[in-house]
């Protein structure tokens, strides 16, 4: 895990927030299954500054965090339809070599032919 993100435990506990290499990294908010929480900057999966849950700090850093989550989905969503579109453009252009080849190779063996109308 790397960024900002939701993750629910198996034992029901919950941490919302950043996260670098699979551990705790920066601000975040860990819920335990009786509704407790640890709020504050976290380093290397260890709280390292406690902070009182939802101070204006924590919820900006959040809401920028989310914010940045849902910009990297758009990216990538947005990637995704470029990539589809060049592959598209790449088939079309495939095919229209292979029919120029063709018919070259059709005229070559005079097997060209076009009617009048």
């Amino acid at each position: 895990m790397h960024g900002f993100g939701v993750y629910h435990f198996a034992n029901g506990h919950c941490y919302e927030g950043s996260w670098h290499e699979g551990q705790k990294q920066g601000y975040g908010m860990y819920t335990f299954r009786s509704g407790d929480t640890k709020c504050g900057e976290w380093d290397s999966g260890t709280l390292k500054t406690s902070l009182p849950p939802l101070t204006d700090a924590i919820l900006r850093a959040v809401q920028a965090a989310r914010k940045a989550a849902g910009n990297a989905i758009k990216l990538r969503r947005v990637d995704e339809q470029v990539n589809n579109a060049v592959l598209a453009a790449n088939r079309a252009a495939t095919a229209a070599r292979v029919a120029a080849v063709r018919a070259v190779q059709n005229q070559m063996d005079g097997k060209f032919c076009y009617t009048d109308v």
